[in-house]
């Protein structure tokens, strides 16, 4: 029984996770469209990069075919190709399959690419494994190297490979993992003979450096609302709450040293009523000026910019609603914008905020920091344009500050201040539950989706309606949120 190099970096997350996954593979849900977008975001990285180093021999054989994969990489290494991508090694029971390999010499150098944009511990024992089997397995290894993301990137015409990537030599860090390296193996093996699942209690390493695919089996006794929904919560406070096994926040003791936004929390889950700071509230209401322009951004962020003028991972606005209300009580007008899918949306959506917007009023926004960094990048990228889009950002007001700040508490809340939550709570009858598109995540992937073109004029259609939806939704709830507050400060 062998490993394989996810396996093992799997290993050094939790035994526990390694073991399941080799003994117990059905317990993982389905993959979420969030998580097949980063592996197909991932496939095409790893496509651009063999533009970095051209001419490569690919090793297609995949990982139901390791011996043919084996004997493959030896005929393209006896055959002298200068590079090699997928190559195929094994020693000491692991298997592993690096992404380039470059001769140098009676050596080569070792790529291994990854999609973010800078290079993470969790990468160098990725390298480091990789080298200690290539050299067990008779590649001897000169150099290795994280080839990754460079965020400065601005794409101009076609991708750059060389300008896209940064090449970060990590030789020194990988040879320093090398002497620890054959025990943590054999503890592996080790743990993969067990009959059953080694005893491993949940903590940080269920989610990092990865989120577990295995949490909702090991975290299964853990109440929906707990202790780890507690603001701000530091693991060793809630170790300290498990270990008294308390899971429940409605059981937390009155002497247990919590911070203040934490100890309200606690309060209005004892008492099941919300706490409302009118007074502050008030304050709060007393900003905005009419008329009130509601705004909502929809945005997709690609490692591969898709337009020029586009850095890697940059929020690319698509879409955005805007609900207009020109005096308290008023009815509120529904503009709307989304790009067609096909070409840049950013010049469409500069249009539509320009024209839609006038110059008086305030502009709200839930987490309005968020909007006020697109327009900013908006009036950045548009110049011609720059006045009116700053004038719009420096008008913005954040109709989440009252529940970011803990002057709205409500036990429907479970310690969040996302809309998601705060919507469903104070406007009965008003949620997100069954909605096509239901959180920002879906809309991204939604749009991308478009962008490939590759789906039915039906399958188009409803997502084109999902999307109008849900983006249609977020502003028309902070128009009702703000009646509520209203109306919360005028009760007493």
């Amino acid at each position: 029984m062998r490993l394989s190099k996810s396996q093992y970096i799997r290993g050094l997350q939790c035994h526990k996770s390694l073991w399941l996954y080799r003994h117990r593979k059905n317990l993982i849900p389905e993959s979420s469209p969030s998580l097949q977008l980063i592996f197909d975001q991932g496939h095409r990285i790893g496509e651009l990069a063999w533009q970095r180093f051209p001419g490569g021999c690919l090793i297609k054989e995949d990982y139901l075919h390791i011996p043919e994969a084996l004997k493959s990489t030896r005929t393209a290494e006896t055959a002298g190709e200068r590079i090699i991508y997928e190559a195929t090694a094994i020693h000491d029971r692991v298997l592993v399959r690096p992404d380039i390999l470059i001769r140098k010499g009676n050596a080569w150098d070792m790529v291994e690419v990854k999609g973010s944009t800078q290079v993470k511990d969790v990468y160098l024992d990725d390298v480091a494994i990789q080298k200690y089997v290539l050299d067990g397995a008779d590649f001897r290894i000169r150099k290795c190297f994280v080839m990754h993301v460079n965020n400065q990137y601005v794409r101009r015409g076609e991708i750059n490979a060389s300008r896209f990537f940064t090449l970060a030599d990590v030789t020194k860090e990988a040879v320093a993992l090398q002497k620890e390296i054959p025990a943590r193996v054999s503890k592996m093996h080790k743990v993969l003979a067990l009959k059953s699942a080694p005893n491993i209690s949940i903590g940080p390493h269920c989610t990092e450096p990865y989120e577990c695919e295995f949490m909702d089996h090991c975290w299964k006794h853990i109440p929906d609302y707990s202790v780890f929904d507690l603001i701000r919560i530091r693991h060793e406070k809630v170790a300290v709450l498990l270990d008294r096994d308390i899971m429940r926040i409605r059981d937390i003791p009155e002497n247990f040293p919590l911070t203040q936004p934490q100890e309200l929390q606690v309060a209005v889950e004892k008492s099941g009523r919300p706490h409302i700071d009118r007074q502050e509230i008030a304050k709060c209401l007393r900003e905005p000026r009419y008329p009130l322009h509601f705004i909502d951004f929809e945005t997709i962020f690609p490692a591969i910019p898709p337009y020029d003028s586009i850095r890697p991972f940059q929020q690319i606005p698509f879409q955005a609603s805007l609900h207009v209300q020109k005096k308290k009580d008023g009815r509120a007008e529904h503009l709307e914008y989304l790009g067609d899918a096909k070409t840049d949306p950013r010049p469409g959506l500069v249009a539509f905020l320009t024209e839609s917007i006038g110059p008086e009023g305030s502009v709200v926004a839930y987490n309005a920091p968020f909007e006020g960094a697109r327009l900013g990048e908006l009036a950045e990228a548009y110049p011609r344009h720059a006045k009116r889009l700053l004038s719009v950002k420096n008008r913005l007001w954040d109709i989440a500050s009252p529940f970011r700040m803990g002057l709205y508490v409500h036990p429907k809340f479970q310690g969040s201040w996302s809309i998601k939550a705060v919507l469903p709570a104070l406007v009965p009858g008003m949620t997100y539950d069954g909605m096509t598109i239901s959180n920002g995540g879906d809309a991204s992937i939604a749009y991308l989706n478009l962008m490939d073109g590759q789906l039915s004029v039906t399958e188009s259609k409803k997502i084109i309606r999902a999307l109008r939806d849900y983006c249609g939704q977020d502003t028309m709830a902070m128009v009702k949120l703000l009646d509520v507050l209203h109306k919360e400060i005028g009760a007493r």
